[in-house]
C-alpha cells in the first residue's frame, strides 16, 4: 500500500518575521511524500522572497482577501490526498507529517484531525509564554473526541474538506472552528491528536492578547454557536471553564451588591476559594512548567481571560440577535 500525499497549505501575509524559520521545519520533515504551497495574501513585506530558496510552490494573490481564501486557493491548486493547514508562524517538528498519517491510519472513520501548540513557544516575553502555554494545556486536557478544527495545524481527507464546501471566506478569524462545526453536523469525525505538537513563534502584547481573545475569539465564536446551534463542551468551553465564567461573575456581583450592604462581601472569598480549587491543575501546570512566580503572575491575566470571555459571549450573543432580527443570520 502506497503512503498517501500530504498537501501542506500556508497562507501567510506580511509573514518576514516567521516564515523562514517555518518553512525551513517543513524542508526537514522526514515524512517522503509531500508537498508544499505557500499562498501570499498580497504581503507587502519581502515574505515572497524569503521563501523564495525553499522547495515550496508559492502562489501569490493580486488582492487581499484573508486567510480562509488563500487556504481555499491552496487547497484547490493541491494534489494531496490529506490537506495539512499549518499557519504561518509555527515550527513542525521532523516527524510531524508522520503523526498526521499515524493519526489517519489508526482512525480510519476520522474525517479531520488536529494538534496543539508545544509547550515551548519561541516568543520569550511572559505574555507570549502564557498565552501559548494556555493553548497547550487546554489542548491536551481536552477529550479527543472533537466538535471544532483547528486550521494552525490541522488535517482533514480531501475529499470531506471538499464535500463540505471548503472554508467559508467571510467567517472573520473563525473559517476553522465554522469548518468543524459543518464537518459534524455531517456527523463526520474529528479527532484532536496530542502528540502532534508544533512550536508557535508568534509574539503577543497585552493588548494583542486582548484583542486576539475578546474580538477574534470569543465574539465571533458565540456568534457561530448560536448560528450552527452547537453548544460546545470541549477545548476553551468544557463544563469547568463555563462554571469559572459564571463564579466570577458572582464574584462582581456580589461586589456591586456591597455597595448596598457589606454583608454580600464576605460572600466573594467564598467564590475566589471555588475558582481556585475549578482551576488548580491550570495553575498547578504553570507552577510546573515556569514556576511559582509565574504561575502566580498567570492569576490576574486568568481572572481577566473570564470576565472578557463572558463579555464576549453577551456581546456575541447581542449580535446573532440582532443578526437574526434583521434577518441576516
Amino acid at each position: 500500500m502506497s503512503l498517501p500525499l500530504i498537501s501542506i497549505i500556508i497562507p501567510v501575509f506580511n509573514g518576514r518575521e516567521t516564515i523562514r524559520r517555518c518553512l525551513a521545519s517543513f524542508s526537514l520533515a522526514t515524512y517522503p511524500r509531500k508537498e508544499c504551497l505557500l499562498v501570499d495574501d498580497h504581503s507587502e513585506d519581502e515574505t515572497v522572497s524569503l521563501a523564495a530558496p525553499f522547495n515550496v510552490r508559492i502562489i501569490r494573490l493580486d488582492e487581499r482577501r484573508g486567510a480562509a481564501h488563500a487556504r481555499n486557493v491552496g487547497a484547490e491548486a493541491s494534489r494531496g490526498e490529506i490537506l495539512l493547514f499549518l499557519d504561518a508562524d509555527v515550527e513542525i517538528p521532523p516527524d510531524c507529517l508522520d503523526r498526521v498519517v499515524r493519526g489517519f491510519d489508526d482512525h480510519p472513520d476520522v474525517a479531520a484531525l488536529f494538534g496543539s501548540y508545544d509547550d515551548r513557544p519561541g516568543s520569550p516575553n511572559f505574555i507570549s509564554q502564557y498565552k501559548n502555554l494556555f493553548h497547550h494545556f487546554i489542548h491536551q486536557t481536552s477529550g479527543e473526541e472533537a466538535s471544532t478544527f483547528w486550521s494552525a495545524c490541522g488535517a482533514i481527507r480531501r475529499e470531506a474538506f471538499f464535500r463540505v464546501g471548503k472554508f467559508r471566506e467571510n467567517c472573520r478569524m473563525m473559517e476553522d472552528i465554522d469548518l468543524g462545526y459543518r464537518l459534524t453536523l455531517r456527523n463526520m469525525t474529528i479527532r484532536l491528536i496530542k502528540d502532534l505538537q508544533v512550536k508557535h513563534l508568534k509574539h503577543f502584547s497585552f493588548w494583542g492578547l486582548m484583542k486576539s481573545d475578546l474580538c477574534d475569539r470569543a465574539i465571533p465564536w458565540t456568534i457561530l454557536m448560536w448560528k450552527h446551534k452547537q453548544p460546545t463542551r470541549d477545548l476553551n468551553l468544557q463544563p469547568r471553564h463555563k462554571a469559572s465564567a459564571a463564579v466570577l461573575s458572582g464574584c462582581v456581583i456580589l461586589a456591586a451588591l456591597g455597595f448596598l450592604s457589606a454583608s454580600f462581601l464576605w460572600g466573594i472569598p467564598v467564590l475566589f476559594i471555588l475558582f481556585f480549587l475549578l482551576n488548580r491543575r491550570f495553575y498547578l501546570f504553570f507552577a510546573r512548567k515556569r514556576g511559582v512566580l509565574f504561575a502566580l503572575g498567570v492569576v490576574p491575566l486568568h481572572c481577566l481571560y473570564y470576565f472578557y470571555s463572558s463579555l464576549g459571549f453577551v456581546v456575541g450573543s447581542c449580535r446573532y440577535l440582532l443578526q437574526t432580527l434583521s434577518g441576516k443570520g
